[in-house]
């Protein structure tokens, strides 16, 4: 599939899949399209399913200055990308950074927005959030990304997971770095850390008014299952769903495949036709 050329000055690549009402994905920081694998399949015999590495990851352009990564710079790029491929209106879901870039989509651009999901969803960075985003970044500040993967595992996967499935957890570690052939860039990870650190939708979140899922994990250590709740509080009419067991993490769409794809499939298919 082809790289497109943006007015917000970068190229992103993107690919299309599926047959029917456009679905947006958004994957969190430093992952790129390929993420997104384990829910195409329920997705595609009912949606034109739209994935992209978004600025700093994957084959799209990765600008040097991490100044240039906020979650509004990257909802222009996402509305651009769609107005690029002559998309008028898609359904948008985001995980973890991607569900603040949808956000900040759904709040600039509610036009563009038929329905949102958002998933390890926070509104605000506070000052817990981002002393935590500081001790994920520490390896990477000192040039050591095989230590950032790592230490990064403890916050987003779940004790079970790291216990019980090493060999895939490798497997995940290396497809992210190691044996990706277009690994997010050092100045790419910075620019997302930045957007994650700088995020504050907050107060602007009840202008979004289209129908909204927000998930979380119980065992979320990365974005709290209280960030969940503070959001779905300021967009009337949300319904927030909390996953729960020893797999409930910040990966509950890798390691609760099956339940986090039934449920985003129902919500989308209890939406309007657009």
């Amino acid at each position: 599939m082809p790289h497109v050329d943006l007015p917000t000055g970068v190229a992103l690549y993107y690919e299309i899949a599926g047959s029917g009402p456009p679905l947006l994905l958004i994957i969190g920081t430093g992952g790129d399209h390929s993420f997104w694998a384990s829910q195409l399949p329920a997705y595609t015999d009912g949606y034109q399913v739209i994935s992209y590495d978004a600025r700093g990851t994957g084959q799209s352009d990765s600008p040097t200055e991490a100044e240039s990564y906020t979650m509004a710079t990257m909802a222009e790029d996402a509305a651009a990308l769609l107005d690029a491929i002559g998309i008028a209106r898609a359904h948008v879901s985001g995980i973890s950074l991607g569900s603040t870039v949808a956000q900040e989509l759904a709040i600039a651009h509610p036009e563009k927005v038929a329905s949102l999901q958002l998933h390890c969803t926070w509104g605000r960075s506070d000052e817990w959030f981002q002393r935590m985003i500081d001790s994920v970044a520490y390896p990477l500040e000192q040039g050591d990304i095989e230590t950032f993967v790592k230490a990064d595992f403890l916050w987003v996967a779940s004790p079970t997971f790291l216990e019980e499935s090493p060999d895939e957890v490798a497997a995940i570690e290396r497809a992210y770095i190691a044996e990706n052939p277009h690994p997010p860039t050092v100045e790419g990870l910075h620019g997302h850390l930045h957007a994650d650190r700088t995020h504050d939708a907050l107060d602007r979140l009840h202008e979004i008014a289209v129908p909204t899922l927000i998930t979380s994990g119980e065992l979320d250590w990365m974005v709290p299952t209280r960030y969940g709740r503070e959001v779905m509080d300021r967009i009337e009419g949300s319904r927030l769903h909390v996953f729960t067991g020893p797999h409930s993490s910040h990966m509950a769409f890798i390691e609760l495949v099956d339940e986090f794809n039934a449920l985003t499939r129902s919500f989308l298919d209890e939406q309007p036709t657009i």
